[in-house]
């Protein structure tokens, strides 16, 4: 077993006991409100927040990487790394040593000769050892602001297609609610890359919704959708503004048929000094939408679309529509027409066919959304039975 402080900045939260050998964490002792889960992290939350920081293990790309650095996991990965994060600033400390923050900062990474800050075992450290997702990317920290690379090759690069058109579509919303802007650049070995710049700071940092909502227990009656809101504004968020932010995502999700809304894709950004909430994520991570992985001879009717399983706070879109209060938040007449998803996609090395599957689901998509908006519950037994 080793023996880490866990710290914040340069505030410690606890004390972490991983297995040497795998890195997995086995035990948790709290100190601090600092801590993760808003001051409220204990063994069982903790194991959950180290497995979640780690690489996702099936990213190919990172598999030579952690055979390189000597590593048995992508968990090992983490540990050597010290747990470090763009996205936030908790790391954790070999007892024995005395490091500060400003000596593992990533945000300082650049300021080292060829990018690499001395580190206790000879190596330098990875700020991609916790970057999460199942498409590989990477942290090009040498522009100011740092960028992330996202690069895709399956599906003619749709994935990192997608990042560009949700960034459209907000675009011409003219939304006030903030979503990260992706723009795309040729990768290599055939790849797409979506940029973006960083959201974070060393003063901004995000805490995942997964946080907010494992920091206390939920009453049954309350839906962790309406429990998020209400964390989020007992912590200085306005209420009605947090309100309309969860409703705007989930509407712009389901008009996109994004699958992946998990409790890692959006959050909270805080102050890391203060810990005082700030504001909403921006709305990131929307690659797994636009039906980029579904082949059929034919486009998704309105039941088939209904029927996709997503990953979200429920499994279904139709369980994530009832709880929206504010259905005119989204103006229909400012969403990209299916013409103009025809040429968006064809036009970025999407062939045609797939172009024309892509434009027609999305239209059975939108007549859905109209249909809700003018007050209709979307229902998939109902769609079975016949519009």
């Amino acid at each position: 077993m080793e023996t880490y402080k866990l710290m914040h900045r340069d505030t410690l939260c606890g004390v972490v006991t991983l297995d040497e050998d795998s890195g997995h964490l086995l035990e948790y002792k709290n100190l601090s409100q600092n801590a993760p889960f808003l001051g409220n992290a204990d063994t069982r939350l903790m194991k959950k927040w180290w497995e979640a920081r780690a690489i996702p293990a099936s990213r190919t790309a990172m598999q030579e990487v952690i055979r390189q650095a000597g590593c048995v996991s992508n968990i090992d990965y983490l540990a050597k790394n010290l747990a470090l994060s763009m996205t936030d600033t908790y790391w954790i400390c070999p007892i024995e040593l005395g490091l500060n923050w400003s000596d593992v900062n990533l945000h300082n990474l650049s300021f080292y000769p060829d990018g690499k800050m001395p580190y206790h075992n000879d190596t330098s450290y990875d700020p991609n050892a916790s970057l999460g997702g199942q498409m590989d990317k990477y942290w090009d920290l040498n522009t100011c602001p740092p960028i992330l690379v996202k690069t895709a090759y399956r599906e003619y690069g749709q994935q990192a297609i997608n990042e560009a058109f949700a960034c459209m579509l907000h675009e011409m919303q003219g939304t006030d609610f903030p979503y990260v802007r992706y723009s795309l650049r040729p990768g290599i070995d055939n790849g797409l890359q979506a940029v973006c710049d960083t959201f974070t700071t060393e003063q901004r940092e995000l805490v995942p919704a997964l946080e907010i909502l494992d920091s206390q227990k939920i009453p049954n009656d309350l839906s962790l959708y309406d429990a998020f809101i209400k964390i989020s504004a007992a912590n200085g968020i306005d209420e009605g503004y947090i309100r309309d932010y969860m409703d705007y995502l989930t509407m712009t999700d389901f008009i996109i048929s994004n699958t992946d809304e998990h409790l890692l894709n959006y959050g909270i950004i805080r102050s890391s000094s203060t810990l005082a909430f700030i504001e909403p994520a921006p709305i990131f991570d929307s690659g797994n939408s636009m039906f980029f992985d579904v082949h059929m001879p034919h486009a998704l009717t309105r039941a088939e679309l209904l029927a996709r399983k997503i990953t979200a706070i429920h499994s279904t879109e139709e369980a994530m529509l009832k709880h929206i209060t504010n259905r005119s938040l989204v103006r229909a007449d400012l969403l990209p027409s299916p013409g103009d998803v025809f040429e968006f996609y064809s036009s970025r090395g999407i062939p045609e066919q797939k172009a024309s599957f892509i434009a027609e689901s999305y239209h059975n998509k939108l007549s859905l959304f109209q249909d809700f908006q003018h007050g209709k519950t979307i229902s998939l037994y109902t769609e079975k039975r016949g519009h």
